[in-house]
């Protein structure tokens, strides 16, 4: 049963890490394109969208990596056991 939770823990991470990567930068793009504000309609809830699109695969690469690189290593682990 615990086999299971490791790999879960993983995607319920990456889940919120891409919804609050692309939902903040969005935010404040529609915070900014406010009439009070800068009154640019769609200017900068694009730009919000680009840079959390980026900063979501960015990170999302990264934990991808570092989550084989573990596989790896308990692989290696689990074989030089037997």
């Amino acid at each position: 049963m615990k086999e299971w939770i490791r790999p879960l823990q993983f995607l319920l991470t990456i889940g919120w890490y891409v919804a609050l990567s692309l939902i903040i930068p969005v935010l404040i793009g529609y915070w900014l394109d406010q009439p009070k504000m800068f009154n640019k309609r769609p200017l900068f809830i694009l730009i919000g969208l680009g840079v959390g699109t980026f900063v979501a695969f960015f990170g999302l690469f990264k934990m991808l990596v570092r989550y084989q690189a573990e596989q790896e290593k308990l692989r290696k682990n689990n074989n030089n056991n037997k």
